[in-house]
């Protein structure tokens, strides 16, 4: 009887750390990410963002996504995906008027897209 109470003590502590572990992973990622993107944003109001630097923000994402599809539903990595491709084709044709606006989403998106997914009253209520 002891033993099983232990072991299920010790069960729900390593599921525990495990959560805590990913939250603070896919948090830690997004602000990254947003850092980047900030970046971007500057570099595109100011009209001297390239394709190259879209690309690189691209390769960054792609990378986390990886291991981001192990945390977080397809459905919310997959409209980053969307504006992202969307953004950097209009850096192609270096069209920042209608880069900004999708930058300016996906800035958006790296706020709310942990926050949603994180341990909070709001998410369990």
């Amino acid at each position: 009887m002891i033993r099983t109470i232990v072991s299920i003590f010790i069960t729900l502590g390593i599921i525990f750390g495990a959560s805590v572990c990913e939250i603070c992973y896919v948090n830690q990622t997004f602000r990254h990410f947003h850092s980047i993107l900030e970046s971007l944003y500057q570099k595109t109001e100011s009209g001297t963002a390239a394709y190259e630097d879209g690309v690189a923000v691209q390769t960054y994402w792609r990378e986390k996504k990886k291991t981001l599809h192990v945390c977080l539903p397809h459905a919310a990595l997959q409209e980053v995906d969307y504006q992202l491709d969307e953004a950097v084709g209009c850096l192609y044709v270096k069209d920042y008027d209608s880069a900004l606006p999708k930058v300016e989403i996906l800035l958006g998106l790296s706020e709310s897209i942990p926050h949603s997914y994180s341990f909070n009253l709001q998410n369990i209520f």
